[in-house]
């Protein structure tokens, strides 16, 4: 059984996580599949914008990935949407410099599906531009009316001169399941699922 999990800065509190239900395993070494503390239980790390492709064409059985890039998926889904795990906290934003009064404004974002949903619930034309980078720049240099993307303290706006305009949604780390390995790897994944949910349900009540 293969279980994917993040890179960046929510590994080590999802490796902790898991430390705390038996799954242990050193991602020191350059090793791309990781042999846990669990007998058939292996780790591999990837961009989290992978995470979801893997497990749900069910080359990763079970994987970590945040509620942001889930709502980006526009395929078919074969996975399961388990657990909210509410590690990696945030929130996904709508911000600008300074108020547009453009019939259609620019929006730009790493998330144009989240994007598109939010303004046409506003009944609102807009043109999405798609960028991969610092989203924060594209106002500054005169791209984009507003942008839409991850914000957790609101510094990085704030120190360029940007104000948070609406919270789209609250946005945490969800754990995913392929649909098919569900059903095959039952027993072993239900002991997985209810374990997290002790350890997350015990972290709470301390």
């Amino acid at each position: 059984m293969l279980l994917v999990l993040p890179k960046g800065r929510l590994l080590p509190e999802l490796k902790n996580l898991l430390e705390k239900i038996g799954i242990s395993f050193n991602n020191s070494s350059r090793k791309l599949v990781i042999d846990t503390s669990i007998n058939g239980v292996k780790v591999a790390i990837l961009r989290s914008w992978d995470i979801p492709k893997f497990v749900n064409k069910g080359i990763a059985d079970m994987g970590f990935v945040g509620k942001d890039v889930l709502n980006e998926i526009e395929d078919e889904q074969n996975f399961y949407e388990s657990i909210d795990t509410r590690l990696g906290k945030c929130r996904l934003s709508l911000a600008s410099l300074k108020k547009t009064s453009s019939n259609k404004p620019v929006v730009a974002t790493k998330y144009p599906v989240s994007a598109k949903a939010f303004f046409a619930t506003k009944m609102q034309n807009v043109e999405i531009i798609n960028l991969k980078g610092a989203i924060e720049i594209a106002p500054i240099l005169g791209l984009s009316d507003y942008i839409v993307d991850l914000v957790q303290t609101g510094s990085t706006l704030k120190e360029n001169g940007l104000s948070e305009i609406e919270v789209i949604q609250n946005i945490s780390t969800r754990l995913i399941i392929n649909k098919s390995s569900f059903k095959t790897n039952n027993q072993k994944i239900q002991k997985i699922i209810f374990s997290i949910k002790d350890s997350l349900n015990a972290k709470v009540k301390n």
